[in-house]
């Protein structure tokens, strides 16, 4: 069993503080975390008044149980396992910690298992036509929107890229089937015919088979060019002030159709260069256009143009962008073309980023466009990469489509702890080091509609960890968006709230006018932290047992809501 893991999820934690009079030893918190793997759990205990005698023995509810030897930092500890359950069920979870021989303190909770297992499914283009995925056969990187029938009926409708791991319930022997409801533009499932492919739930311990569905081209002129972009303005950083593009085809166009890329900035910058080098362009004023050569549902394009600051940058001023592609005569939809971005000036950029589109305000059911951008910084080639995104609850989950990747990458979709959580798996991605500048970066974007729900004031954060082969994980910026009162409807009551100590280590002060009733807090993923009542102008909330990071403390009452952020120390 893997004692230590570095595995990063912000699914469900739960902390309870158990002492005992005069124990040398005690369990001072706990909190556990589901994996992307089915029935797999990940333990973080920690103890107090640690030495190096002291242990662990955790019983597991399922009949089995194991021992684990005590961290110590000083006389706080930390203990840190995984175990997988078999099957679904409500398992009790017994922790025993041990000074040597003797059991000094314990704690009892209930881990929920909703056992599953990961069902594979890829798609091709089958340039040969023999209905295999052969080496000459590529990748589709253009979405398909697949249909998933579970024992005959129908349960989920997706949407992927190259591939992806579907999350499957039900005891083995369980069918399920995928059937291609909306194929890329331009192609035509071939393999099979039907676009159907069935795939059963096997027996614990045994694979589920990959399986696959070849398209091929149909003779068309049409084409769908689209564009995924970011830039990143900032007063320092080696990744500051690039603009990075991705340029996709999601249609099999007959007739190869060169693409052109503008992009128009701020005059508070002048143009520095392109990479990949081998790429044409022209600059005129502050535009820059780069032929891009042929795009197709194979070959994306992803150009990185730099920007030098004609003056020196201030913190939090903006600076506008505006990306298009180009032809647009005979493009089935013109209207993905276009991106209008308005950046905000910060510190310092790390290259892996994630960001939105459109950036700041926001309303309700607004389509939303997340890119995640990644880069190896290291001194080695990346061979495996993958990327964790745990959604916001104010995020629809039913609206989530696939935009394109720069690499073949299969999407794992699946709940843990009441959270959507998506896992982008680049495996054998065999990324190279930073020394070759033009291919050491890659990207992944998809869409998503905010709930149609939302309130005035909600604030919607989205963050990612990048994972580079085994190394801890790398997490991004947080982007958020957020639902504005408009204009004309705020009043001085709205804004009667005061939050102190900020950034706070143990109470937690609210001062309002009294016009407030209840006050929710969320973590910097959008999960509930805390619910209460106010019934005071002034509550104390007590946060030491939080994590440290950013929160945001949302309070409702009959003339609005107001969101106010804060940091846990």
């Amino acid at each position: 069993m893997k004692h230590l893991i570095t595995f990063w999820l912000a699914l469900l934690s739960l902390s309870v503080f158990s002492t005992r009079a005069g124990a040398s030893t005690s369990i001072t918190s706990h909190s556990y975390y589901f994996s992307a793997s089915c029935g797999t759990v990940f333990f973080y205990i920690g103890t107090a008044g640690c030495t190096t005698s002291d242990s662990l023995m955790a019983y597991f509810g399922d009949g089995t149980d194991d021992i684990f030897v005590d961290s110590c930092s000083g006389s706080i500890g930390m203990v840190n396992f995984t175990h997988t359950y078999l099957s679904s069920g409500s398992y009790t979870v017994k922790l025993v910690a041990y000074s040597g021989t003797l059991p000094e303190d314990s704690v009892t909770f209930t881990v929920n298992i909703n056992f599953c297992r990961q069902l594979p499914i890829s798609v091709y283009n089958d340039l040969n036509s023999n209905c295999t995925h052969d080496v000459t056969d590529a990748n589709v990187n253009a979405p398909s929107i697949i249909k998933v029938d579970s024992a005959g009926t129908p349960i989920d409708t997706v949407s992927m890229l190259y591939g992806m791991y579907y999350t499957a319930y039900g005891p083995p022997g369980t069918v399920y089937t995928f059937r291609v409801l909306t194929p890329p533009a331009g192609m035509v499932a071939t393999c099979p015919s039907s676009g159907i492919v069935t795939s059963t739930v096997p027996a614990v311990g045994v694979a589920a088979t990959l399986q696959q569905i070849g398209y091929e081209c149909v003779t068309t002129a049409d084409y769908d060019l689209s564009l995924s972009a970011s830039f990143r303005p900032a007063i320092a950083g080696g990744g500051a002030n690039v603009a990075s593009v991705v340029v996709y085809n999601s249609n099999c166009a007959g007739t190869p159709t060169p693409a052109v890329l503008k992009f128009e900035y701020s005059t508070k910058y002048s143009f520095g260069y392109v990479t990949p080098a081998t790429l044409a362009y022209t600059v005129t004023g502050t535009s820059v256009s780069v032929s891009l050569g042929t795009i197709t549902p194979t070959s994306p394009s992803l150009v990185n143009i730099k920007l030098i600051p004609v003056l020196p940058l201030t913190l939090g001023d903006t600076a506008n962008t505006r990306f298009s592609v180009t032809p647009v005569t005979g493009d089935v939809v013109p209207t993905n073309n276009v991106i209008v971005r308005c950046d905000t000036v910060i510190g310092a950029y790390d290259p892996n980023q994630k960001s939105v589109t459109p950036p700041g305000p926001i309303s309700a059911g607004q389509h939303l466009e997340y890119l995640l951008e990644f880069e190896n910084q290291g001194n080695d080639t990346a061979y495996n990469i993958h990327i964790l995104d745990t959604l916001s609850d104010y995020l629809d989950i039913n609206t989530l489509q696939m935009v394109g990747s720069t690499h073949a990458v299969s999407l794992i979709r699946y709940i843990g702890g009441g959270k959507n959580i998506l896992k982008f798996d680049f495996s054998d991605i065999r990324l190279p080091d930073s020394s070759h500048h033009d291919y050491c970066r890659g990207s992944v974007a998809f869409s998503i509609n905010a709930k149609s729900t939302l309130a005035l004031g909600t604030v919607i954060p989205n963050r990612v960890g990048i994972y580079f082969d085994t190394n801890p994980a790398i997490m991004t910026n947080t982007v958020y968006s957020n639902i504005p009162f408009p204009a004309g409807v705020a009043n001085t009551r709205l804004s009667a709230v005061e939050l102190y100590p900020n950034p706070v280590s143990n109470l937690l002060h609210i001062s309002t006018d009294g016009q407030y009733s209840t006050l929710t807090i969320y973590n910097i993923v959008g999960q509930v932290v805390s619910t209460m009542a106010i019934q005071k102008s002034t509550t104390a909330i007590d946060v030491q047992s939080y994590r440290p990071g950013m929160y945001y403390a949302t309070l409702r009452g009959v003339n609005g809501t107001k969101t106010v952020k804060f940091e846990k120390q």
